[in-house]
């Protein structure tokens, strides 16, 4: 764009050498040589009249122009008005302008004030929220060990005594219950970790085949007991340099949610891993109900749960999946969802073979 000043000076510009021009043709074409003359005078005179008026226009009325302008945009980058004092012009219309700016300036930068004071005092509310969670479910994490402890000691009547099958089915539901109360405090102690950056990631070298093994013997129990498939899909050999248990945790939760959402005697489960250069893509893929696309969007999020009657009748806190975000993102990979309802789904998630730096809130 060009500026006005520009605009102003080549159109005084053009006008002045007409009519220059015209004072010339006149003096040239003239019969007598004193009314060429006059003439040829008169049109330099308001050739320069004309520059000259040009010039002052230009101070008047273009430098404030400018001046504001220039003044607008520095505020449009850092929010406030670094140049507050006022600019000298006699129009009207320009120092009504000014003044307007200068008002909605200030305006603007007590709002941005306010504004930051505001979001500072919810960081600081939302740090002692995540603070006294983190307390509060260490101190129930706390009794549930002596409980549990004494729990299995009845279950076994050689030590403390025979019980009646009434008896010992209460004591069943009671470990079965501080089981389950213990890995929610266990889920919610691990979510706050990843808010606050805490969560320790140790790093060793893993052979990835061995891995997938340890996670089949381990849930064959529970897929056996449900009549549920679990077949490995691991094409190489590879060896990658990250946190085993934090893996298997990632694993642990997608096979659980799993299990609960394929049907018993025709449920199939793969879980399996990809390699390229950089990453391991690991999977857990199932013929469970699928997901739909809207359900996709939120699933990562913390205490989210999806709303079907299957999903209200599992046991859960909704933070399996939020866990299994941070741990993977704090391993310096991703997780993503694959799924189609009545179909199936699979839940992919990528760690990198080697981790230069492990990422954490703090470093970030």
């Amino acid at each position: 764009m060009i500026p006005i000043k520009h605009i102003l000076f080549l159109v005084s510009g053009v006008s002045s050498f007409i009519i220059f021009y015209m004072g010339l043709v006149n003096y040239l074409t003239a019969i007598e040589q004193s009314t060429g003359m006059t003439l040829l005078i008169f049109a330099t005179a308001v050739a320069m009249g004309t520059l000259l008026s040009t010039v002052y226009i230009s101070k008047s009325i273009t430098k404030p122009i400018e001046k504001l302008a220039q003044n607008m945009t520095e505020f449009s980058k850092i929010n406030k008005i670094t140049n507050k004092k006022p600019i000298n012009t006699n129009i009207k219309e320009i120092h009504e302008l000014n003044e307007n700016f200068q008002s909605m300036g200030q305006k603007v930068e007590k709002t941005i004030a306010v504004q930051k004071e505001y979001v500072e005092k919810l960081k600081e509310i939302d740090r002692k929220k995540v603070e006294f969670s983190s307390m509060v479910s260490h101190e129930l994490k706390t009794p549930l060990v002596p409980i549990l402890g004494y729990v299995q000691m009845l279950q076994k009547q050689e030590l403390m005594g025979e019980l009646n099958k009434k008896q010992l089915d209460a004591v069943d539901e009671i470990y079965s219950s501080a089981l389950k109360l213990q890995r929610l405090v266990g889920d919610i102690l691990t979510t706050q970790k990843l808010d606050l950056g805490k969560l320790e990631f140790n790093q060793e070298n893993i052979d990835v085949g061995e891995l997938l093994n340890y996670i089949i013997k381990d849930f064959n129990p529970i897929a056996n007991q449900k009549n549920i498939h679990l077949i490995k899909d691991i094409t190489g050999n590879e060896v990658i340099f990250s946190d085993k248990d934090r893996i298997n945790q990632v694993f642990s939760n997608l096979i659980k949610n799993a299990i609960d959402f394929v049907e018993p005697e025709r449920g199939q489960i793969t879980i399996g891993a990809r390699s390229d250069k950089k990453f391991i893509e690991f999977f857990v893929k199932d013929n469970g109900v699928g997901i739909s696309e809207i359900n996709q969007k939120e699933i990562f999020k913390k205490f989210y749960q999806i709303d079907t009657s299957t999903s209200r009748k599992r046991n859960g806190s909704g933070l399996g999946l939020a866990i299994c975000k941070g741990i993977t993102e704090g391993l310096g990979g991703k997780i993503w969802v694959e799924s189609k309802e009545n179909v199936g789904t699979t839940f992919h998630f990528e760690i990198p073979k080697q981790v230069i730096k492990v990422i954490s809130k703090n470093n970030q």
